[in-house]
């Protein structure tokens, strides 16, 4: 599904290299779970975006379904980062101006999905993580745990075949991490692939691989 060959990150001064990923050789089959774990500053959430074709500044091969990223148009690397890729982040992003319902319908919009389709998706959305009483509160009037539960559904709501999370639980007290987890281990098991980065080793418990960095390399690779 995704082969990361040589994968080097790096800043450049004047008179030296500063590596953030140095050698990243990483194959990712459908359907996994994968732990990207390690302290902060080893290059995680870096790993993250170029897998999720957030940052392209990178040297290094990148395969997506045994198709070159670099030798893609513009166009289509916009059409499979949004097609392919769903994403969830530790400060939630959501839109403070915008309803329960409203975020999670965001993504669809942007895909241009029909309104009727669009409702019955959110609608969906909502009654499987219990927000239906929520869909007309805002942001700020729901705890960390229910701002990160709309995160994850907005996420999912277009359907897409890989799911990132960097940090998704840094925010959350212990039970409120553990439901998101267990949403996570669920997704999985319906075939999403997942790819979360964390330093709680407690996550990985939750996935199948577990691959651990230090000074931007890959340490370990380790099936759970």
């Amino acid at each position: 599904m995704i082969q990361l060959k040589k994968i080097d990150k790096f800043i450049a001064s004047r008179f030296q290299r500063i590596f953030i990923l140095k050698g990243i050789h990483l194959h990712i089959n459908q359907g996994e779970f994968i732990t990207l774990m390690g302290p902060s500053g080893v290059g995680k959430s870096t790993l993250l975006n170029i897998i999720g074709l957030l940052d392209e500044d990178f040297e290094g091969e990148y395969l997506f379904d045994g198709k070159a990223i670099a030798s893609m148009k513009d166009k289509q690397r916009a059409s499979l980062h949004k097609s392919e890729f769903g994403y969830i982040f530790q400060a939630y992003h959501l839109i403070d101006e915008l309803t329960v319902y409203e975020n999670i319908e965001t993504p669809l919009l942007y895909r241009k999905v029909s309104s009727n389709e669009r409702k019955s998706i959110v609608a969906a959305l909502l009654d499987r993580f219990n927000m239906v009483a929520k869909k007309d509160l805002f942001p700020e009037q729901l705890s960390g745990g229910q701002q990160q539960l709309v995160g994850v559904a907005r996420a999912i709501a277009g359907r897409p075949r890989i799911l990132l999370a960097d940090e998704p639980t840094g925010n959350l007290h212990s039970a409120q991490a553990r439901e998101i987890m267990e949403v996570f281990q669920e997704l999985n098991r319906e075939g999403t692939t997942i790819i979360q980065a964390t330093h709680a080793r407690e996550n990985a418990n939750y996935g199948s691989r577990l691959i651990e960095m230090l000074d931007g390399k890959i340490a370990a690779d380790i099936q759970i």
